[in-house]
């Protein structure tokens, strides 16, 4: 039996976090499919009595209870405590929630009855954790993992959290693996506070007693870094092709934004520190204001960051962020890039709102359209003056995602894109189909692939002609994507057109299509 624990011990990985809303159960879920599409065998359990992991399942509640039901005989086996969701991929133990006498029988399932079923039958066991450090029964499962991945936020909070959560884990086993997955990643470093760099962090806030050891933070291993996007939400369901490209379009403004940021330079009164403390505040920061209220507000940013830190580095004074601010304020891409924001943003919230089951009918589009010409304002200052590479390529991808969402005003188009999203009736509403999803990217389904293909067969020539159209009649030749060669890159707008109608589905490979287009 002993050998039997080691074997399932070096397969199973707990997924956990130092506070909830991190992304933890939709982390473990997404872990558990790659692994299954990976061709290993997955049995997922969930440990945490607030997840929503049967949701994003689509798990019905009568699946659950049936489970429930076969699991109080006294007599059972492993598969009255399995859920099969899809090829390699089991749900393992399912319960509504876990009292302190269900957490107890559950290990002793785990790691001595079904010890040898598991390590026999699983390639990979995910436990989904709960989050915190509230209950110690829950973490009693650490001591039979074989690695702890730490789910954070770039954001002192869970950083925070997450270095306690990494503290009391090494005092119950101080040899454990421990991995960072790095959810909605931003790469702007503010004064003072690194996206990644959790432990230092943490110990910038805590006492001293209270320190992660330098020796403990060697052995700590970031294994992902995943940007904030939408369609990694597995609880999406608004079906709905204009809110997917306002969403991509929103992605691509804001990649720009970040850029104009980056390039701003300090001046000799401007630390570097409170110099990227400005970056990530102006990064983050909606709304518009004059350059005086911003520079106010800028000020009391940095100063407020200044008290919260253990150690200030930052450097500054107020004629320095003024003149920070002014050349922010001032530059020629900003008041385009924060309309385009926020009319992005009101589009897509009338988009959702147009979805609900007891919103008005109504034809009228104008934040679509308002929208559309806040963007085409940007296009316009992108192709004015200088602009280095980086910028124009960024041109040219929301140059593409806008000529999705003018051919998607055709009703024909939009049938088309939405005939290839599995759906399902849900009330009174049709909803995505995520179970029949997930399925298709796990097991690779012909039919989809076939659809999918024929798809992007269809569109990819629609597009072309309305990139091109577009270029035509508003002069941006410069913001067209080009090979290193100078030719248009067919292949960029494939994967664009793909990126752009694909609702969270798998983009055919490159390979793919060169061979189908």
């Amino acid at each position: 039996m002993t050998k039997q624990r080691a074997s399932l011990r070096v397969r199973t990985v707990a997924v956990g976090s130092g506070k909830g809303g991190v992304g933890k159960s939709t982390t473990s879920v997404n872990l558990a499919v790659i692994a299954a599409k990976a061709g290993r065998r997955v049995g997922l359990i969930d440990l945490d009595p607030l997840s929503n992991i049967a949701t994003i399942l689509d798990i019905r509640e009568e699946r659950l209870s049936r489970v429930a039901e076969r699991i109080e005989r006294e007599q059972t086996t492993l598969d009255d405590h399995r859920i099969e969701l899809f090829p390699r991929l089991d749900l393992l133990f399912p319960r509504p929630k876990l009292a302190r006498d269900e957490s107890t029988r559950l290990r002793s399932h785990l790691f001595e009855t079904f010890a040898a079923d598991l390590a026999g039958r699983y390639d990979l066991i995910v436990l989904d954790m709960p989050a915190g450090i509230g209950k110690a029964e829950n973490l009693a499962f650490l001591p039979h993992v074989g690695s702890l991945l730490v789910v954070t936020n770039p954001e002192p909070t869970s950083h925070v959290s997450a270095g306690g959560y990494i503290r009391v884990a090494l005092e119950i086993e101080p040899d454990l693996p421990i991995l960072f997955w790095h959810n909605r990643h931003r790469d702007v470093i503010p004064g003072g506070f690194h996206p990644t760099d959790v432990i230092a962090n943490y110990n910038r806030y805590v006492d001293d007693e209270l320190r992660i050891s330098e020796d403990a933070a060697s052995r700590v291993r970031t294994v992902a870094t995943v940007p904030d996007d939408p369609s990694l939400n597995l609880l999406q369901q608004t079906l709905s092709v204009e809110a997917h490209v306002l969403g991509k379009l929103l992605d691509a403004v804001q990649m720009l934004h970040k850029s104009v940021i980056s390039s701003l330079e300090a001046n000799g009164s401007l630390g570097a520190d409170a110099a990227n403390e400005l970056r990530f505040y102006l990064g983050g920061r909606s709304g518009s204001l004059a350059p005086e209220e911003l520079s106010d507000e800028a000020l009391a940013v940095l100063r407020q960051s200044e008290r919260g830190a253990a150690e200030s580095t930052s450097g500054f004074d107020a004629r320095g962020v003024d003149e920070f601010i002014h050349r922010y304020a001032t530059h020629p891409l900003v008041a385009p890039i924060k309309d385009a924001i926020r009319t992005i943003e009101a589009a897509t919230e009338y988009v959702v709102d147009q979805q609900r089951v007891f919103a008005p009918g109504t034809a009228e589009r104008r934040p679509l359209q308002i929208a559309a010409r806040t963007i085409r304002s940007l296009l316009d200052a992108l192709v004015t003056g200088e602009r280095n590479a980086f910028e124009r390529n960024i041109g040219g991808v929301i140059l593409c995602y806008l000529s999705i969402l003018l051919i998607a005003e055709s009703s024909v188009v939009r049938n088309l894109i939405l005939s290839v999203i599995p759906r399902r009736r849900e009330g009174d509403s049709i909803v995505r189909d995520r179970r029949t999803q997930i399925a298709n990217l796990i097991v690779q389904s012909d039919t989809y692939h076939r659809r999918y293909f024929a798809l992007v067969r269809k569109l990819y020539p629609v597009l072309v002609h309305q990139v091109n159209r577009l270029v035509d009649a508003a002069g941006w030749q410069r913001l067209l994507l080009r090979s290193p060669d100078g030719s248009i890159n067919k292949n960029a707008y494939l994967k664009l057109v793909t990126a752009g109608s694909s609702f969270s589905f798998e983009a055919p490979t490159e390979a793919s299509t060169r061979t189908r287009t």
